[in-house]
């Protein structure tokens, strides 16, 4: 009797959504883990580019396809890094959302998780019932500036800039 509930027709919606949700919130926690070894594989490319400029600022010797080839490089991979970087926070972003709608839609009476946390990160003070207590919990205004997809750009933004910086030659 109970397996004819959860595949007949409108009853498999409920065991549907959960799947959909635990699959978005695992699909969220993946790509959140990936957006950051894709940046760190890329800062470690761009550091090696950047040693690699300092190293040889000073030879004399250097044709001029290396000293003007390796900042184009290095401005070539901060490009690459950032459309990495910005796609993978919109797919993160996908994920959140779409745990949000089926939290939303399908659980709502019992689970709150991904909505409060958007109300959270805006800055609202959430409600939450630990101990038998209702406690009020709110982000500080530095947290919510601080926001990773922003500084992550702003590495980005900065690399971009020392590609371009070539101080004087040593000689």
């Amino acid at each position: 009797m109970q397996n004819e509930t959860k595949t007949g027709g409108d009853n498999q919606e409920p065991g549907n959504a959960e799947v959909g949700y635990q699959m978005a919130i695992a699909l969220w926690t993946y790509e959140g883990g990936l957006v950051w070894s894709k940046y760190n594989a890329m800062l470690v490319a761009n550091s090696i580019v950047l040693a690699l400029i300092g190293l040889t600022l000073d030879k004399q010797n250097l044709t001029r396809a290396f000293t003007v080839g390796m900042p184009i490089v290095g401005l070539l991979l901060c490009i690459a890094w950032f459309l990495l970087t910005k796609r993978g926070f919109d797919n993160y972003g996908y994920w959140i959302l779409s745990a949000r709608e089926l939290e939303e839609k399908h659980f709502a009476a019992s689970v709150l998780t991904v909505s409060r946390g958007s109300s959270l990160a805006n800055g609202s003070k959430v409600k939450l019932t630990v101990d038998g207590r209702i406690r009020d919990y709110q982000m500080s205004w530095f947290s919510r500036l601080l926001k990773a997809e922003w500084i992550s750009y702003l590495v980005l933004r900065f690399l971009n800039c020392m590609m371009l910086f070539k101080p004087p030659m040593a000689f």
